[in-house]
């Protein structure tokens, strides 16, 4: 029986193959988007799970009316401790740094540092495979090894404990390798220093002074927050009430709510998923919308590959129709027929599985890449993905199909009529018109992402930066502030004198991802509450970066009080303090002497954050980047000639020259929406690639159903025409009510999608009027040949009988 049912099947395979090639096709791209989201749920819901104390770890962030703090002072964990007993332990750490490590005078780059204290291995329970757990950081300057980091630098299967390597000019002892497993966490380090642990006691109790994070244990989370509320009041606001000898009520009232802020914890076991207020965690967090959006068009792919399927296999049962009919006469009964039909549908899986299979492997190293993961394909977990998909499209797309063609008539059929009035083209319409309304929302969201990654490119960032390239400066070094700068004066006294180089400034200025500052101003203005950004820039600076100048004129060296007393601010400075000009404007002590444009120096998901621009001094003296603007068409001989000199001031170190053009830093912010907008793109070609052979497939099988009654009025006189005419608008009709159906849903969600940027475009009617456009369009060519064929009908063939 199964090798009839086979060669059956062989057979109509030959005899349709374009068909065949299609559903195999559409099956197995729509099963490749199901097994990737599927691997990438996999992958972000099992960080942390592992992990005992899951339960028992919260991270502590501080968040005031328009700010939130991820860094907390070393002094709040230890009182924590010290004041209640439910707080068992506390881990204080810092984000990765990388670096080179030096062992036998050969250099060993390990890119994830992580600096924290002694608890660490409580919090995290990596398995130790060298050093005892109770012996490790119990001395300054102790660090341990991954595995992997330690076969590198030692070797294979060696035993490191005792040995020392330098990290950054200073010498550690190893006291540990673990080994991470494979296990998915928040902290993966390559290495942990316990740098965290012995703290000088100036910055312990400086409440002022906030560099790491804090992780708190305990079993009673319900109590943390209040708790660390009351540490921070009573240790921090209160001395300063009693110092202005007021009561904390008064102190608080007289500062017009600038110190208040109230903890907010998040248990680990969901920290990986956190995308509002400011949790740091060395590894990267996941949004939880893009991980349900992910999964969300992996399955609407999947769905319109199963209703196609269901589409093909109905259009198809019509020429199978004598075949079942045959068979019932032979004594084949409904039940045979339908296992039958399951049987052809489980080859059809195994194929499309096969052939999924092997798409995933082709594409899983750019999914990795785009989504910044380290997805795994196991062959059994596969094949438990393959299960779970194949029960279902063997209830849903065989079954449906199955009964249709076991309820064929033995007598109509026999006879010749194929065609059963009405049954199943109410489904077949039903799936039609959701492809169509899917095609229609893939096309209006590619549209829009266009649209905004369009604006994005083109919209002026308020800088010119493609003559400019920055480049760090001692930055790593260990030397005094004063001795940085005179190296810089004298570096940038011979930079100046390379033929080419045009000018020269340094500033603090972080142009990254995110708004940063390393200084903030809290300060009263006219009773209103301000926290401003300063950013220390050198003379000259803002000139070369050709930011504009709105009113008043740059900062200079010419005058001695620029570098004291007086500072530029940007436009959304002065909206915040309500000013239409900054005539006799002083700002917590600093005039006011100038008014530069806005620029961007994040992406466009942040609004550009009130800044004061200060000369260096004193106070303010860090800088993160110098900038030069460079004659571009001089760029061969100037870029070796500066790598040489930037050499000289970085004898001794393992550093190398490395810049970027200012435009280019810029635009890498653009290179993950970009990304999604080709991801889209992509996507939307397969969706409307399966809706348009869905559409091919139902429109073959309705019209071949009309074509006696076609060649009936081709005989009575009809013209070709009118007959194209009435066989399409019916698909013209589905089109439109598909079209419909996706702009309330397309509407909203790329609303929400465009919410994340502060400076995006609207959605407007332009968006549908082209989608509807260009799905008629296709529909058109699709329908319109079909019928057009249908009307070259052999008039004889149908209406012999008649």
């Amino acid at each position: 029986m199964l090798n009839n049912w086979f060669k059956i099947v062989v057979y109509h395979s030959k005899k349709n193959k374009l068909y065949v090639l299609f559903n195999l096709l559409c099956l197995a791209l729509g099963i490749t988007a199901v097994l990737l989201s599927t691997l990438y749920w996999q992958e972000e819901t099992s960080f942390d799970r592992w992990n005992a104390n899951k339960e028992e770890v919260y991270f502590i962030e501080s968040r005031s009316d328009n700010h939130s703090f991820g860094s907390q002072p070393y002094v709040l964990s230890s009182l924590l401790k010290e004041h209640h007993n439910f707080v068992e332990d506390y881990l204080l750490y810092s984000g990765y740094f990388s670096t080179h490590v030096m062992h036998n005078k050969k250099a060993y780059a390990i890119e994830k540092i992580l600096q924290t204290n002694a608890s660490f291995f409580s919090f995290f329970p990596y398995k130790i495979i060298y050093g005892s757990p109770s012996s490790i950081f119990k001395n300054p300057k102790e660090i341990a090894l991954e595995k992997q980091k330690s076969s590198v630098v030692f070797g294979e299967g060696v035993n490191p404990i005792g040995e020392q390597i330098e990290v950054d000019d200073e010498w550690y002892t190893v006291v540990a390798v673990y080994d991470l497993e494979g296990k998915r966490s928040s902290f993966m380090p390559d290495a942990v220093v316990n740098d965290h642990q012995f703290i000088p006691e100036d910055l312990v109790g400086n409440w002022n002074y906030s560099s790491s994070s804090v992780l708190i244990k305990t079993k009673e989370g319900e109590k943390l927050a209040q708790a660390a509320d009351q540490i921070y009041s009573q240790y921090y606001l209160l001395p300063m009430a009693e110092k202005q000898q007021l009561s904390l009520a008064e102190f608080e009232k007289k500062n017009n709510g600038i110190y208040n802020q109230k903890t907010v914890i998040h248990p680990l076991k969901g920290l990986h998923f956190e995308d509002a207020g400011n949790v740091v965690t060395p590894e990267a967090n996941v949004k939880g919308t893009t991980l349900y959006v992910i999964v969300g068009l992996s399955w609407v792919l999947f769905v319109l590959s199963l209703f196609n399927y269901v589409n093909l296999s109905l259009s198809q049962a019509v020429s199978r129709a004598k075949e079942v009919g045959i068979r019932k006469v032979l004594g084949g009964s409904k039940r045979k027929i339908i296992q039958q039909a399951l049987f052809e549908t489980s080859l059809t899986m195994l194929l499309s599985f096969v052939g999924s299979f092997f798409m995933v492997l082709w594409i899983l190293p750019f999914v990795n890449s785009f989504l910044g993961t380290h997805i795994v394909v196991h062959l059994r977990d596969a094949l438990f993905l393959f299960v779970g998909v194949y029960l279902l499209v063997l209830l849903l797309g065989g079954l449906i199909p199955a009964l249709y063609r076991s309820n064929y008539q033995i007598l109509p059929v026999l006879k010749g009529n194929y065609y059963r009035s009405r049954s199943g083209s109410v489904l077949k319409n039903a799936f039609l018109i959701l492809q169509f309304a899917i095609a229609c929302w893939f096309i209006s969201s590619t549209y829009i992402m266009y649209q905004q990654v369009h604006y994005m490119t083109t919209k002026s960032l308020g800088f010119s930066g493609d003559q400019v390239i920055s480049f760090p400066f001692l930055e790593e070094e260990p030397i005094e502030i004063e001795e940085r700068h005179q190296a810089y004066q004298a570096f940038k006294q011979e930079a100046l004198r390379i033929k080419g180089v045009e000018q020269m400034a340094f500033t603090d200025l972080d142009y990254g991802s995110e708004e940063r500052s390393r200084y903030m101003q809290l300060f009263e203005y006219e009773g209103e509450n301000l926290r401003v950004a300063v950013h220390n820039v050198e003379a000259g600076y803002l000139e070369m970066m050709q930011v504009g100048l709105k009113e008043g004129r740059y900062l200079t060296n010419k005058f001695a009080s620029d570098s004291i007393q007086n500072a530029v601010i940007n436009e959304s400075l002065l909206r915040q303090l309500h000013k239409d000009s900054i005539a006799g404007l002083v700002v917590n002590g600093t005039t006011i002497v100038g008014v530069v444009q806005d620029f961007h120096t994040a992406g466009f998901e942040y609004e550009i954050s009130p800044k004061m621009f200060v000369l260096p001094s004193q106070t303010f003296f860090h800088f993160t980047q110098v900038s030069m603007k460079l004659d571009v068409h001089q760029l061969e001989t100037i870029l070796p000639a500066v790598e040489k000199l930037w050499e000289t001031f970085h004898k001794g170190t393992d550093k190398s020259f490395e810049y970027s053009f200012m435009d280019q830093k810029f635009a890498k912010n653009f290179e993950k929406i970009k990304i999604q907008q080709q991801v889209m793109m992509g996507l939307s070609y397969l969706v409307i690639f399966i809706a348009l052979f869905g559409l091919f497939a139902v429109s073959s099988y309705t019209i071949g159903t009309k074509l006696r009654a076609i060649a009936i009025r081709k005989v009575l006189g009809a013209e070709t025409r009118g007959l194209i005419q009435d066989l399409s608008y019916q698909y013209l009709i589905y089109c439109m009510i598909g079209f419909g159906l996706s702009v309330f849903p397309s509407y909203y969600l790329l609303n929400a999608w465009l919410s994340d940027y502060a400076y995006r475009i609207e959605i407007s009617y332009e968006v549908y009027v082209v989608c509807l456009i260009l799905i008629v369009i296709l529909t058109l060519l699709i329908v319109v040949s079909r019928a057009y064929q249908a009307t070259r009908v052999n008039v004889l063939k149908y209406i012999k009988y008649e």
